[in-house]
């Protein structure tokens, strides 16, 4: 019997996984053996300390080997999470594409092409809630970009799937993901796929953090109080003097 939260249901197997938003919950993964793996490696993703790594690439190495489980436990814990507890969700999605195995496929596959819930944030200039939903999918068009590199078809055929989605930063991202991936031929069908307003994607390059030109010195482009050693701006006082 699978050990799991009080009151829950029974693992779903990795063909019928459901991210829909659920209940909130403080810490929303369970404690089956799988879930206790799972928590482990997400603990260890906010572990500074330089050990921290290679353990994280042990529990790594061990979700891989049941795969399946920690998937039904990935997609549960997504689920229950506050849907807003953007982090979590971030480690949970960014751990499924890491596994690199088909049985994540159908999770990384339905949270793409799950809905964008409309924007919650006030001064969504500062920060966005829209935003931070297609970090989360185009993390996932990431994870499915692994799986088709290593040549899995299904994967491929999740991103042609994806070029149909609303978000323009999901298809852009899957348009990359098909070129890199793809091999001749690959160009053409993607500009089939695509209408004819949005066929510019294909001229947009992926550019690899090497290849971002470096600023030498990027202190002098501050000013003397935002420098290192410098002094701080004073801070504003309030207004309370009499008359």
């Amino acid at each position: 019997m699978t050990e799991g939260r009080p009151g829950s249901e029974p693992p779903r197997s990795a063909d019928s996984l459901n991210v829909n938003p659920g209940a909130s919950d403080t810490d929303p993964v369970s404690n089956s053996p799988a879930g206790r793996l799972l928590r482990d490696s997400l603990n260890l993703m906010n572990d500074p300390r330089a050990e921290a790594g290679e353990r994280r690439a042990d529990a790594l190495s061990e979700m891989r080997q049941r795969a399946g489980d920690v998937v039904v436990e990935i997609a549960a814990a997504e689920a229950a999470a506050d849907r807003e507890n953007y982090p979590l969700r971030f480690q949970l999605v960014h751990t499924a594409a890491e596994l690199k195995r088909p049985e994540a496929l159908p999770f990384l596959r339905q949270f793409v092409r799950t809905r964008i819930p409309p924007e919650r944030s006030s001064d969504p200039h500062s920060y966005s809630t829209v935003a931070e939903e297609t970090i989360l999918r185009t993390t996932a068009v990431e994870g499915v970009e692994q799986l088709a590199a290593e040549g899995n078809n299904e994967a491929r055929e999740a991103l042609f799937e994806f070029l149909r989605q609303d978000s323009l930063s999901i298809r852009r991202a899957a348009v990359q993901a098909l070129l890199a991936t793809g091999g001749e031929g690959m160009r053409r069908r993607i500009q089939q796929a695509l209408p004819e307003q949005q066929r510019f994607l294909l001229d947009i390059r992926r550019v690899e953090p090497d290849e971002v030109p470096q600023i030498e010195d990027p202190q002098r482009h501050l000013k003397e109080q935002r420098r290192p050693g410098g002094t701080p701006p004073a801070p504003e006082l309030p207004n309370d003097r009499p008359g």
